[in-house]
């Protein structure tokens, strides 16, 4: 396991307890047959009924369960023990059909061998990893031929800016160190504080060249001016979506790729 990755599966098992209980992810909704997908995923992603589907990074298994609740044959993958503990919770309770796999995304082919139509991953997932090339080589080498890889994640510009829309991160990190944060406040629960975590910083440029040079043909690459959480006070929900009101239609918040194999 990467050590980094270690460090902040550590804050993930913190997270999880925080997150399950937390009325942001709806858990009681989802028991009750809510589904946790947002409409950007299910449109562009189709039809997925009777594809075999491999959700990277899937937290507490809410979408990899609502991807089996649409028809597909699903496998969740997650660092985090809570995590995987409280997934297989959810499928005892709702009675889907899934599989779930606890390690890091990096030692995967150390615990899988199948292929897969469909490698599905989304929203808040490329910050926590250390080696973008060694991520699209793990989506490669699970993907069918003939099938696709599907990402719907927090456009990178995001991050550069404060609630005030004033650049407060770089858009680069040419040394590819992970940045370093301490007692941080969980972006969905300030009380739930993690001591110690790390993560890196990866341009539009960085996702898609990964991709391509691990043999994956990207169909494409769409960006939206709306995103999937509060990122700063200053912005308000319409719909599904958080916008910055003064700048509705005038930000990428958001970005979605899919490539296939050829």
């Amino acid at each position: 396991m990467n050590k980094h990755h270690e460090l902040n599966r550590e804050g993930w098992n913190i997270r999880t307890e925080a997150h399950f209980k937390h009325p942001d992810y709806h858990v009681k909704e989802f028991l009750e047959g809510r589904c946790s997908l947002h409409p950007l995923e299910l449109e562009e992603m189709g039809d997925v009924t009777g594809k075999s589907l491999l959700h990277l990074q899937c937290h507490f298994g809410l979408d990899t369960l609502s991807w089996a609740r649409r028809g597909a044959t699903v496998t969740g993958v997650d660092i985090s023990d809570k995590s995987i503990d409280r997934a297989n919770e959810l499928k005892e309770k709702t009675g889907l059909d899934a599989r779930f796999i606890r390690c890091d995304l990096f030692d995967l082919p150390d615990h899988l061998d199948d292929k897969f139509d469909i490698i599905y991953t989304s929203y808040g997932v490329l910050w926590w990893i250390a080696d973008i090339n060694h991520w699209a080589d793990i989506i490669a080498r699970y993907v069918k031929q003939g099938g696709v890889f599907y990402i719907a994640e927090i456009h990178p510009l995001l991050t550069m800016f404060d609630q005030d829309m004033k650049v407060h991160e770089p858009y680069f990190n040419q040394g590819r160190e992970p940045e370093v944060y301490k007692d941080d406040g969980d972006y969905c629960d300030k009380d739930c504080i993690i001591e110690e975590e790390r993560g890196w910083r990866w341009t539009m440029g960085d996702v898609v060249t990964a991709l391509i040079k691990a043999g994956l043909t990207i169909e494409f690459l769409h960006e939206f001016p709306f995103c999937v959480y509060d990122a700063w006070p200053t912005m308000v929900k319409d719909g599904d979506w958080y916008y910055y009101p003064e700048r509705k239609n005038e930000i990428p918040m958001t970005f979605s790729i899919r490539a296939s194999k050829k």
